[in-house]
Protein backbone atom coordinates (compact mmCIF):
# COMPACT_ATOMS: atom_id res chain seq x y z
CA UNK A 1 0.00 0.00 0.00
CA UNK A 2 1.54 3.84 -0.77
CA UNK A 3 1.66 6.29 1.69
CA UNK A 4 -2.07 8.20 0.64
CA UNK A 5 -4.58 7.81 3.14
CA UNK A 6 -8.31 6.41 3.43
CA UNK A 7 -7.38 2.69 2.45
CA UNK A 8 -6.32 3.94 -1.43
CA UNK A 9 -4.20 1.72 -3.01
CA UNK A 10 -3.56 4.62 -6.02
CA UNK A 11 -1.61 7.99 -5.50
CA UNK A 12 -3.15 10.99 -6.42
CA UNK A 13 -1.50 11.13 -9.54
CA UNK A 14 -2.59 7.72 -10.08
CA UNK A 15 -6.18 8.68 -9.34
CA UNK A 16 -5.79 12.15 -11.84
CA UNK A 17 -4.44 9.79 -14.44
CA UNK A 18 -7.47 6.92 -14.37
CA UNK A 19 -9.77 10.26 -14.90
CA UNK A 20 -8.06 11.35 -17.88
CA UNK A 21 -8.38 7.94 -19.20
CA UNK A 22 -11.87 7.09 -18.00
CA UNK A 23 -13.23 10.52 -19.78
CA UNK A 24 -11.14 9.96 -22.77
CA UNK A 25 -12.12 5.79 -24.04
CA UNK A 26 -15.88 6.49 -25.40
CA UNK A 27 -14.64 9.12 -27.87
CA UNK A 28 -11.45 6.71 -28.58
CA UNK A 29 -14.44 3.87 -28.50
CA UNK A 30 -16.21 5.67 -31.17
CA UNK A 31 -13.11 6.17 -33.34
CA UNK A 32 -12.36 2.82 -33.35
CA UNK A 33 -15.41 1.46 -34.63
CA UNK A 34 -15.26 3.88 -37.20
CA UNK A 35 -11.69 2.54 -38.26
CA UNK A 36 -12.92 -1.25 -37.78
CA UNK A 37 -15.77 -0.99 -40.03
CA UNK A 38 -14.86 1.63 -42.26
CA UNK A 39 -11.37 1.22 -43.56
CA UNK A 40 -10.02 3.21 -46.56
CA UNK A 41 -10.80 1.96 -49.77
CA UNK A 42 -8.06 1.91 -52.09
CA UNK A 43 -10.04 3.98 -54.20
CA UNK A 44 -12.10 6.58 -53.32
CA UNK A 45 -16.25 7.20 -53.95
CA UNK A 46 -15.31 11.12 -54.52
CA UNK A 47 -13.09 9.74 -57.84
CA UNK A 48 -16.31 9.58 -59.66
CA UNK A 49 -14.71 10.27 -62.86
CA UNK A 50 -12.09 7.35 -62.78
CA UNK A 51 -12.98 3.64 -63.76
CA UNK A 52 -12.98 1.50 -60.90
CA UNK A 53 -10.54 -1.53 -61.26
CA UNK A 54 -11.60 -4.77 -58.86
CA UNK A 55 -8.91 -4.25 -56.76
CA UNK A 56 -10.92 -1.23 -55.87
CA UNK A 57 -12.81 -2.73 -53.33
CA UNK A 58 -13.49 -1.31 -49.50
CA UNK A 59 -11.93 -3.95 -46.78
CA UNK A 60 -14.42 -5.35 -44.99
CA UNK A 61 -13.35 -4.32 -41.51
CA UNK A 62 -9.91 -3.57 -40.00
CA UNK A 63 -7.77 -6.04 -38.65
CA UNK A 64 -5.55 -3.77 -36.22
CA UNK A 65 -8.15 -1.56 -35.20
CA UNK A 66 -10.97 -4.61 -34.35
CA UNK A 67 -7.96 -6.18 -31.62
CA UNK A 68 -6.92 -2.57 -30.43
CA UNK A 69 -10.90 -2.22 -29.68
CA UNK A 70 -11.29 -6.23 -28.12
CA UNK A 71 -8.21 -5.60 -25.56
CA UNK A 72 -9.68 -2.49 -24.92
CA UNK A 73 -12.83 -3.65 -23.83
CA UNK A 74 -11.13 -6.78 -22.17
CA UNK A 75 -9.55 -4.78 -20.01
CA UNK A 76 -12.19 -2.50 -18.67
CA UNK A 77 -14.35 -5.77 -18.59
CA UNK A 78 -11.87 -7.08 -15.84
CA UNK A 79 -11.24 -4.31 -13.72
CA UNK A 80 -14.92 -4.29 -13.46
CA UNK A 81 -15.18 -7.37 -12.44
CA UNK A 82 -12.73 -6.99 -9.92
CA UNK A 83 -14.32 -3.84 -8.46
CA UNK A 84 -18.30 -5.63 -8.33
CA UNK A 85 -16.29 -8.53 -6.77
CA UNK A 86 -14.08 -6.83 -3.93
CA UNK A 87 -16.61 -4.39 -3.31
CA UNK A 88 -19.54 -6.12 -3.36
CA UNK A 89 -21.07 -4.12 -6.00
CA UNK A 90 -23.82 -4.90 -9.26
CA UNK A 91 -23.22 -3.90 -12.29
CA UNK A 92 -26.32 -2.99 -14.45
CA UNK A 93 -24.76 -0.15 -16.85
CA UNK A 94 -24.33 -0.74 -20.51
CA UNK A 95 -21.64 -3.62 -21.10
CA UNK A 96 -20.17 -1.23 -24.25
CA UNK A 97 -16.63 0.08 -23.93
CA UNK A 98 -18.06 3.41 -23.35
CA UNK A 99 -20.53 1.93 -20.64
CA UNK A 100 -17.54 0.33 -19.08
CA UNK A 101 -15.49 2.91 -18.52
CA UNK A 102 -18.48 5.37 -17.32
CA UNK A 103 -18.77 3.26 -14.68
CA UNK A 104 -15.45 2.88 -13.94
CA UNK A 105 -14.88 6.26 -13.54
CA UNK A 106 -18.51 6.94 -11.53
CA UNK A 107 -16.92 4.19 -9.01
CA UNK A 108 -13.31 5.50 -9.29
CA UNK A 109 -12.98 5.66 -5.14
CA UNK A 110 -14.26 2.45 -5.07
CA UNK A 111 -11.54 1.08 -7.59
CA UNK A 112 -8.88 2.85 -5.93
CA UNK A 113 -10.09 0.78 -3.02
CA UNK A 114 -9.55 -2.44 -4.18
CA UNK A 115 -6.90 -4.43 -3.47
CA UNK A 116 -4.48 -4.88 -6.85
CA UNK A 117 -5.47 -2.17 -8.33
CA UNK A 118 -1.93 -0.74 -8.48
CA UNK A 119 -1.56 -1.77 -11.88
CA UNK A 120 -4.63 -0.37 -13.20
CA UNK A 121 -2.79 3.00 -14.68
CA UNK A 122 -0.53 1.00 -16.38
CA UNK A 123 -2.73 -1.37 -17.83
CA UNK A 124 -5.46 0.49 -18.88
CA UNK A 125 -3.07 3.31 -20.37
CA UNK A 126 -1.35 1.02 -22.58
CA UNK A 127 -4.28 -0.65 -23.74
CA UNK A 128 -5.47 3.42 -24.98
CA UNK A 129 -2.10 4.22 -25.94
CA UNK A 130 -2.12 1.21 -28.48
CA UNK A 131 -5.94 1.71 -29.44
CA UNK A 132 -4.75 5.63 -30.41
CA UNK A 133 -1.77 4.39 -32.29
CA UNK A 134 -4.43 2.91 -34.57
CA UNK A 135 -6.70 5.38 -35.22
CA UNK A 136 -4.09 8.29 -35.50
CA UNK A 137 -0.76 6.72 -36.30
CA UNK A 138 2.28 8.69 -35.71
CA UNK A 139 3.49 10.74 -38.61
CA UNK A 140 6.28 9.45 -40.83
CA UNK A 141 9.13 11.40 -40.65
CA UNK A 142 10.05 12.06 -45.29
CA UNK A 143 13.17 13.75 -46.41
CA UNK A 144 12.65 14.35 -49.96
CA UNK A 145 14.97 16.28 -52.33
CA UNK A 146 13.69 19.98 -52.67
CA UNK A 147 14.36 19.82 -56.55
CA UNK A 148 12.16 16.77 -56.60
CA UNK A 149 9.49 18.68 -55.05
CA UNK A 150 10.18 21.37 -57.34
CA UNK A 151 9.21 19.12 -60.35
CA UNK A 152 6.20 17.64 -59.04
CA UNK A 153 4.63 20.87 -58.30
CA UNK A 154 4.69 21.56 -61.87
CA UNK A 155 3.35 18.49 -63.28
CA UNK A 156 -0.32 18.36 -64.55
CA UNK A 157 -2.36 15.39 -62.82
CA UNK A 158 -5.97 14.53 -61.94
CA UNK A 159 -7.05 13.59 -58.23
CA UNK A 160 -6.01 10.49 -58.42
CA UNK A 161 -2.70 11.28 -58.92
CA UNK A 162 -2.33 14.48 -56.69
CA UNK A 163 -3.52 11.59 -54.04
CA UNK A 164 -0.88 9.40 -54.44
CA UNK A 165 1.49 12.24 -55.15
CA UNK A 166 0.27 13.58 -51.45
CA UNK A 167 0.67 10.47 -50.10
CA UNK A 168 4.79 10.76 -50.44
CA UNK A 169 5.23 14.40 -49.52
CA UNK A 170 4.61 13.93 -45.41
CA UNK A 171 2.31 14.25 -43.17
CA UNK A 172 1.13 17.91 -43.87
CA UNK A 173 -0.41 16.30 -46.57
CA UNK A 174 -1.43 13.09 -45.57
CA UNK A 175 -5.67 14.39 -45.92
CA UNK A 176 -5.18 15.15 -49.28
CA UNK A 177 -7.22 12.45 -51.19
CA UNK A 178 -9.44 12.23 -54.15
CA UNK A 179 -12.32 13.58 -52.32
CA UNK A 180 -10.63 16.74 -50.67
CA UNK A 181 -9.54 17.81 -54.43
CA UNK A 182 -12.70 17.40 -55.62
CA UNK A 183 -13.75 19.88 -52.49
CA UNK A 184 -12.00 22.15 -52.91
CA UNK A 185 -12.67 22.26 -57.03
CA UNK A 186 -16.00 22.71 -55.93
CA UNK A 187 -15.08 25.75 -53.19
CA UNK A 188 -13.70 27.52 -56.77
CA UNK A 189 -10.25 26.98 -54.98
CA UNK A 190 -8.85 25.32 -57.45
CA UNK A 191 -9.29 25.05 -61.48
CA UNK A 192 -8.73 22.63 -63.76
CA UNK A 193 -6.75 23.44 -66.32
CA UNK A 194 -7.75 23.79 -70.02
CA UNK A 195 -8.00 21.27 -72.21
CA UNK A 196 -8.99 19.76 -74.90
CA UNK A 197 -10.31 16.10 -73.38
CA UNK A 198 -12.48 13.78 -74.41
CA UNK A 199 -15.99 13.51 -72.00
CA UNK A 200 -14.96 11.06 -69.87
CA UNK A 201 -11.69 11.93 -69.34
CA UNK A 202 -10.89 12.69 -65.40
CA UNK A 203 -9.89 17.09 -64.67
CA UNK A 204 -6.17 17.33 -64.95
CA UNK A 205 -4.87 20.61 -62.07
CA UNK A 206 -1.47 21.62 -61.87
CA UNK A 207 -0.64 19.83 -58.63
CA UNK A 208 1.19 22.62 -56.89
CA UNK A 209 -1.87 24.55 -56.80
CA UNK A 210 -4.04 21.74 -55.30
CA UNK A 211 -1.08 21.39 -52.34
CA UNK A 212 -0.60 25.36 -52.29
CA UNK A 213 -4.82 25.43 -51.60
CA UNK A 214 -4.82 22.39 -49.25
CA UNK A 215 -2.62 24.03 -46.92
CA UNK A 216 -4.33 27.63 -47.60
CA UNK A 217 -7.92 26.09 -46.53
CA UNK A 218 -7.71 23.68 -43.74
CA UNK A 219 -10.15 21.08 -43.34
CA UNK A 220 -12.15 21.26 -40.31
CA UNK A 221 -12.84 17.90 -38.61
CA UNK A 222 -16.20 16.57 -38.22
CA UNK A 223 -16.40 16.49 -34.79
CA UNK A 224 -15.03 20.75 -34.19
CA UNK A 225 -18.14 21.08 -37.33
CA UNK A 226 -20.79 19.59 -34.74
CA UNK A 227 -19.69 21.22 -32.17
CA UNK A 228 -19.37 24.95 -34.01
CA UNK A 229 -22.97 23.86 -35.03
CA UNK A 230 -24.42 23.32 -31.95
CA UNK A 231 -22.94 25.98 -30.35
CA UNK A 232 -24.63 28.61 -33.07
CA UNK A 233 -27.53 26.74 -32.29
CA UNK A 234 -28.08 27.27 -28.61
Amino acid sequence: MNDEPNHLYLSRAEVRELVELFREIPDLAEDLAIARTRQAKLGSRGDYRMRRRPSEQPLPYNPAAARAADHLHAVLVGWVRLVCEQRGLGYTSSTTTAGLSRWLDKNLIALAMTPGVESASREIGEAVRAATRVVCPPAVEVNLDPSMIDQARSRRLNASGIATLAKELGDEYRNLTVRRVQTLRDAGKIAPVPGPWAPDWPEMFVAGEVLDQHLAHPRRSRRKAASAARSRAA
